[in-house]
């Protein structure tokens, strides 16, 4: 006896959802990358305002190490994050 094959049919609708869920997921990451880039940055800009704001005791080891942190926020954030952000938004309108 021989089964007859079942042939599965997807509606619009299906697709629709489906590509709903793809696209809210891809910005969700690329918004993470953005949070994480922030939360290098921050920190980083603090260190960095407090040693000036210190003067002619200024630490330069931590002053640079701020700056790094920001760099370090920087491509994590805009590079990653915020580029492939704004391309998929142009690709959605």
């Amino acid at each position: 006896m021989v089964k007859k094959a079942t042939t599965v049919t997807t509606s619009i609708w299906e697709y629709a959802r489906m590509g709903f869920g793809v696209g809210l997921g891809s910005f969700a990451a690329l918004i993470v990358y953005m949070f994480v880039g922030m939360m290098f940055f921050i920190p980083g800009f603090i260190l960095v305002n407090k040693e000036k704001a210190k003067g002619d005791k200024q630490n330069q080891s931590l002053k640079i190490l701020g700056y790094v942190l920001m760099v370090i926020g920087v491509i994590i954030g805009i590079g990653l994050g915020a580029g492939t952000f704004f391309s998929e938004l142009g690709d959605e309108f």
